[in-house]
C-alpha cells in the first residue's frame, strides 16, 4: 500500500466519478457538441473526396487504358467516390458510438476507424501519383 493513499473499492471510485460528472452539467453538452463537430469534419472530408471523384469523371474523354483492363480516369474517379463514401460512413459510426459512450461516461478512443481512414487516404494518394505519372507519359 502506498503512503497517503487509501484503499478504496471500485464502487466508491465510480460513485465519485459520477458525482464529478454531475457537478458540471454543461460539460456533457460541450462533449456532445464536440462529437457533432467531429462528425461534420468526417462528413466534409468524405463529401470532398466524392466531389473530387465527380470532377475527375469530367475528364473521361481523355480516359485511356494505361495498364491492361484499367482505365485511368474513370477508375480513379470511382476510387475517390468509394473512398469518400467510406470516410463518411466511418464518421457516422464514430458519431453514434461516441454519443452512446458519452451518455454512459465511458468514452473509448478510436483505433480501427482512424487506421482505416488513414489507409484509404494513403491508397488514394498512391493512385493519384500513379495516374498523374502515367497520364504524363
Amino acid at each position: 500500500m502506498q503512503i497517503g493513499r487509501t484503499d478504496r473499492g471500485t464502487a466508491e471510485r465510480d460513485a465519485e466519478f459520477d458525482a464529478d460528472q454531475r457537478a458540471d452539467p454543461d460539460s456533457r453538452a460541450r462533449t456532445h457538441l464536440a462529437n457533432e463537430r467531429t462528425f461534420l469534419a468526417w462528413l466534409r472530408t468524405g463529401l470532398g473526396l466524392i466531389v473530387l471523384g465527380l470532377a475527375a469523371a469530367q475528364f473521361m474523354e481523355v480516359d485511356r487504358t494505361l495498364v491492361s483492363g484499367i482505365r485511368a480516369v474513370s477508375d480513379f474517379a470511382a476510387v475517390l467516390i468509394v473512398a469518400g463514401t467510406l470516410i463518411a460512413l466511418i464518421g457516422c459510426v464514430r458519431y453514434f458510438r461516441g454519443r452512446d459512450q458519452i451518455e454512459v461516461t465511458r468514452f473509448q478512443p478510436a483505433g480501427r476507424g482512424i487506421a482505416l481512414a488513414t489507409g484509404l487516404v494513403v491508397v488514394v494518394a498512391a493512385l493519384s501519383l500513379a495516374v498523374v505519372y502515367l497520364l504524363g507519359r
